[in-house]
């Protein structure tokens, strides 16, 4: 049994790495993104970055990424004597999904794995008419609330890879880390993005 097993494992590697192929490209693309939790709302981002993808063999492939992507969330408006405060929330992650990719039919595929964030910068915005004030502005008052620097999500989604070398993919990341301590808000982002590939 162990012969057979041993033969079986040679001939899966074999054939793996007779197909194996390596190729890299960059990517960008529009993040709509919010922040779990009542009152709030979907915002426009961007992510831009790298991505390398090492095919195994015609169902699998492994896909690591490196991408800046702009996140955040709008609130609901609120009225206060007669007056309307609108507020938004930015921040910016760099962030590292590690896909595994299935492709059922041709260039296209199914997409899961975990996504490793790192925040690098956050703002709250308080807008109340003219008047509009940020997070940024209170520091100099002593005020610098930042959000946790580590983020993990999970990554779900579709694509395609045509043969000339593009390539399209959506995606939904879900959070599954608090934004803040002792605060209940996770991220949460479809993400629509355009890469290119160069095969090695």
């Amino acid at each position: 049994m162990k012969k057979i097993l041993l033969a079986a494992f040679a001939v899966v590697m074999c054939v793996g790495g007779a197909f194996a192929q390596l190729s890299m490209g960059p990517k960008v693309g529009l993040n709509v993104s919010s922040v779990t939790g009542d009152g709030t709302n979907y915002r426009a981002g961007v992510n831009v970055g790298i991505f390398g993808n090492y095919r195994i063999n015609n169902l699998f492939a492994i896909q690591p990424e490196f991408l800046y992507s702009m996140q955040g969330t709008a609130f609901d408006d609120v009225t206060i004597a007669r007056k309307t405060l609108k507020s938004s929330y930015t921040s910016h992650y760099l962030n590292i999904p590690v896909l595994l990719k299935v492709y059922p039919w041709r260039g296209l595929n199914v997409q899961v794995g975990p996504q490793f964030g790192f925040c690098v910068d956050d703002e709250y915005k308080l807008k109340v008419g003219d008047e509009e004030i940020s997070s940024n502005d209170l520091k100099q008052y002593g005020y610098d609330s930042k959000a946790n620097v580590f983020d993990f999500a999970i990554a779900l989604g579709l694509g395609y890879e045509f043969d000339f070398g593009m390539t399209i993919d959506a995606r939904y990341n879900f959070g599954l880390t608090n934004i803040y301590e002792n605060e209940d808000g996770k991220n949460t982002m479809f993400m629509l993005s355009l890469g290119y590939k160069f095969d090695f």
